[in-house]
């Protein structure tokens, strides 16, 4: 065996599961030893970096669209599709309430206490129509949430990308943001609207189709973000009535972004029926949103005080809840987990067989 095929090897094995080596190794070694030319042993060569990265990347597709063969990596990738699926649900839901506000600037609704962006700009000007544009551009979150509902992860992603530049876009462009606030955004926003987008694009794949969903699901946002528009504008004009923020400051500690994925979760999973929440890849898939809604207020905290003490109190408060909940649950999910896949062992000739 030569060094550069013995280091092949090695990747692979490290890498891949033993059951899918076991049907395929010989075939990718004999592919990758025709393609990489006579390398002789004292060149010290080594499978170029374009080689790991695409036997990484197999890895991942093996595993997220694992089969009954794979138990333990079929609920890993259905726990990941479902947190992606609810991950681009939220971003979708914020993304209505966004775009109500940007309609409500530009006098199309007569909201009381409406929050939102101000219009920019003179009537007839390119930055109106500049800003008008970026306004619509905002629908991208919902576009992609019902792409992947209907069953079109491939527009689903390519559409999902596109609201996150919107929406970094957003953050790096708004005037009076010193380069502190706008790192805790961009942190916030990452692990609460980018690592959805992440799981999307591992999840979906060629192994792994998105299933074609009703469609009352894909229209789901618009009819989610009409009551919480609603809220947001009352507690805004009760804000405005009483004069001062503390007297709301506690309610307001639930309703930015974090503070609405984290009260989303806990309901969620409260709510979720016992049989359902013991099942692997629903507990897994919680703990996979639990996880950076717990992140991103752990950022947020690093700040300064977003109120009042009650405020940064209640964030706490809302931290140690993600903590508990995501540790019951991955403990859950442990528990549920079906067997591990027989271990693949080494017969003397070099060939790959299952264990017992």
């Amino acid at each position: 065996m030569s060094l550069l095929e013995d280091r092949y090897r090695f990747v692979l094995r490290l890498l891949l599961p033993a059951s899918y080596l076991a049907a395929r190794e010989e075939e990718m070694v004999a592919a990758f030893l025709d393609g990489a030319g006579g390398a002789s042993d004292g060149d010290n060569p080594r499978p170029r970096a374009g080689e790991v990265a695409s036997v990484a990347a197999l890895a991942v597709r093996v595993r997220l669209a694992a089969g009954p063969e794979l138990p333990r990596y079929q609920v890993l990738g259905r726990a990941v599709r479902r947190a992606a699926f609810a991950g681009l649900l939220f971003h979708a839901v914020l993304s209505c309430v966004w775009f109500a506000g940007f309609l409500v600037a530009y006098g199309l609704g007569d909201v009381p206490g409406a929050l939102g962006p101000v219009a920019r700009g003179e009537a007839g000007s390119a930055e109106r129509l500049l800003d008008v544009v970026w306004g619509f551009a905002g629908l991208l979150g919902v576009a992609a949430f019902a792409a992947l509902a209907r069953g079109r992860a491939g527009a689903a992603k390519v559409l999902a990308v596109l609201s996150l530049v919107w929406l970094y876009g957003g953050v790096l462009g708004a005037p009076g943001l010193t380069g502190g606030e706008a790192a805790r955004i961009t942190a916030t926003h990452t692990l609460l609207f980018g690592l959805p987008v992440a799981a999307l694009a591992a999840g979906y794949h060629r192994g792994a189709a998105a299933p074609r969903r009703p469609v009352w699901l894909a229209v789901l946002p618009v009819v989610a973000a009409v009551p919480l528009y609603a809220l947001l504008s009352v507690l805004n004009a009760g804000t405005a009535l009483a004069g001062d923020v503390e007297s709301t400051a506690l309610a307001w500690a639930w309703m930015d972004e974090t503070g609405l994925a984290c009260l989303a979760l806990l309901v969620t999973a409260a709510c979720v029926p016992a049989r359902a929440r013991g099942e692997a890849h629903v507990a897994l898939s919680l703990v996979l949103l639990t996880a950076p809604v717990a992140l991103a207020r752990a950022v947020d905290l690093t700040g300064p005080p977003a109120g009042p003490g009650a405020v940064t109190a209640t964030q706490v408060v809302q931290l140690c809840a993600l903590l508990l909940c995501g540790a019951y649950l991955l403990v859950t999910a442990l528990r549920a987990m079906p067997a591990r896949e027989p271990a693949a062992v080494r017969t003397p000739d070099g060939e790959t067989a299952g264990g017992p």
